[in-house]
C-alpha cells in the first residue's frame, strides 16, 4: 500500500470511529467564543493580544485534542506522576514572588509568561482540574472492588483535599467548588454508597456556620445580593444588575454583532462574557450557545456510557461534571441566580490557559471514544473469522 493510501485509510478510519458530534460541538463552541471575546476587544478597546490569544489557544487546542484522542488514554493515564509533580509544582509557584492576581480578582492564582512581544498569565489550577480528574480516575478504578471500606473512602477524600485546599488557599473559591462537584460525581460513578454522601451532606450542613465566617464579608455580601436584592444593587449587587440589563436590552434578536457594551459590565470578555451573546444575539443567540454547551454535555455523556472500561467512563464523567457545572454556574451567575464567584464559562470566556487546558480534557475523552469504538470492531471482525 503506497504512503498516499495508508494516510487516507488513517484518515478514513478516524473519521469513522472519533465522536464527530463532540468535535462540532467543541467547534461551534470555540467559534462563537471567539467571536464573542473579538466584540468585546473592537467595542470596548482591550486591545487586540487577548483576542489573538484566544483565537491561538482555540486552534492549537482543538488540534492538540485530535493528536491526543490517537493515543491510547490507558498509556496517558500511566504517566499521572508526571502529571501531579509539574500541576502541583506550578500550583506552588503561585504562592512565591511569582504569583499574580489579574485585574478585578482578590486572588494570586496566576503565573505571568512571556510569548513573543506580549505576555499572557497561566492559571495552573485549569491545567490541575486535568490532572485531578486523570489521578482521580485512575484511584476510583484501582480501590473499585473495595471502594465503600472506610479506609478506602478516607484516603479518597485525602486526594481530593489537596487540590481543594491549594486553590482554596489560593482565595479561589469558585475553583474550588468546581473540583468539589468534579469529586462527588466522579464518586457517584464510581460506585460509592449513598450513606457516605448522606454523611456527606450532614457534615456540610454542620460547618456552614463555620464557612459563614471563613469566606469573609466581601463573598457574604455576594449571597445576601441575591436575598435582598434591593439592599445591595447599588454596590455587590451592581454587575449582576448591569448584566441582567444587557441581556434584556438584546430581547428576541439583540442589538447587533459588535454594537453592544452600553451597559458597560465589568469582565465582559471573561466571567460575564454571556451576557454579551444575550446582548448582541438576543435571547436566540443566548439559547443557541446553551444548546452547544448541552451538545458538549451530553456527547461526553454518550461516550461515559460506551466506554470500553471503568477509567475511560471515569474520565469522561469527571470532563463532563467540569463542563457542566461550570456552565450552569456562570451562566447562574449572569442571570442573578448564584453568586459571584469567578468561575469561567468554557469556550467561550477569554484565557488562554482555560481554553488550552480544557481540549487537553476533550483529547481524552475523544481517545475513550475511539478505543471503544475501534475494540468493538475488532470484536466483530474477530468473531466473523
Amino acid at each position: 500500500m503506497s504512503l498516499v493510501k495508508k494516510i487516507g485509510s488513517g484518515i478514513t478510519d478516524y473519521i469513522r470511529n472519533t465522536d464527530k458530534l463532540l468535535l462540532v460541538f467543541c467547534a461551534l463552541a470555540s467559534v462563537y467564543g471567539c467571536l464573542l471575546v473579538y466584540s468585546v476587544a473592537q467595542t470596548s478597546g482591550t486591545g487586540k493580544a487577548g483576542y489573538l490569544i484566544q483565537f491561538a489557544a482555540c486552534a492549537a487546542g482543538f488540534v492538540l485534542a485530535i493528536i491526543i484522542s490517537k493515543i491510547d488514554y490507558e498509556l496517558i493515564c500511566r504517566g499521572w506522576p508526571i502529571m501531579a509533580v509539574v500541576s502541583l509544582g506550578l500550583m506552588a509557584l503561585t504562592f512565591t514572588s511569582l504569583g499574580r492576581n489579574v485585574a478585578g480578582t482578590d486572588d494570586t492564582a496566576w503565573l505571568t509568561l512571556p510569548l513573543g512581544p506580549y505576555t499572557t498569565t497561566f492559571q495552573p489550577a485549569e491545567l490541575l482540574k486535568i490532572v485531578f480528574i486523570v489521578t482521580f480516575a485512575k484511584h476510583l478504578t484501582a480501590v473499585h472492588d473495595h471502594i465503600n471500606r472506610p479506609l478506602t473512602v478516607l484516603l479518597l477524600c485525602l486526594h481530593a483535599m489537596l487540590p481543594i485546599g491549594l486553590v482554596f488557599l489560593q482565595g479561589d473559591y469558585g475553583t474550588a467548588l468546581v473540583f468539589i462537584f468534579i469529586f462527588v460525581c466522579m464518586l457517584f460513578a464510581g460506585g460509592l454508597r449513598p450513606l457516605y454522601f448522606l454523611i456527606g451532606l450532614i457534615g456540610v450542613t454542620a460547618a456552614v456556620p463555620v464557612l459563614w465566617q471563613v469566606i469573609g464579608e466581601d463573598k457574604r455580601d455576594r449571597i445576601l445580593s441575591l436575598i435582598f436584592v434591593d439592599d445591595y444593587v447599588s454596590t455587590t449587587g451592581w454587575q449582576q444588575y448591569l448584566g441582567i440589563m444587557a441581556i434584556g436590552s438584546g430581547q428576541l434578536w439583540g442589538v447587533g454583532y459588535m454594537e453592544g457594551g452600553d451597559h458597560q459590565v465589568y469582565a465582559r470578555n471573561n466571567d460575564f462574557i454571556f451576557t454579551v451573546a444575550g446582548e448582541e444575539f438576543g435571547f436566540v443567540g443566548a439559547l443557541a450557545g446553551v444548546v452547544i454547551f448541552l451538545g458538549v454535555v451530553l456527547a461526553i455523556m454518550r461516550d461515559a456510557i460506551h466506554a470500553k472500561d471503568r477509567l475511560g467512563m471515569l474520565l469522561c464523567t469527571g470532563m463532563m461534571a467540569l463542563i457542566g457545572f461550570q456552565s450552569i454556574i456562570n451562566i447562574g451567575m449572569t442571570l442573578r441566580l448564584v453568586p459571584v464567584i469567578g468561575i469561567t464559562l468554557p469556550f467561550f470566556s477569554a484565557g488562554g490557559s482555560s481554553v488550552a487546558t480544557l481540549y487537553l480534557g476533550i483529547g481524552l475523552v475523544l481517545s475513550v471514544c475511539y478505543s471503544s469504538r475501534t475494540r468493538v470492531q475488532n470484536t466483530i471482525f474477530v468473531k466473523k473469522v
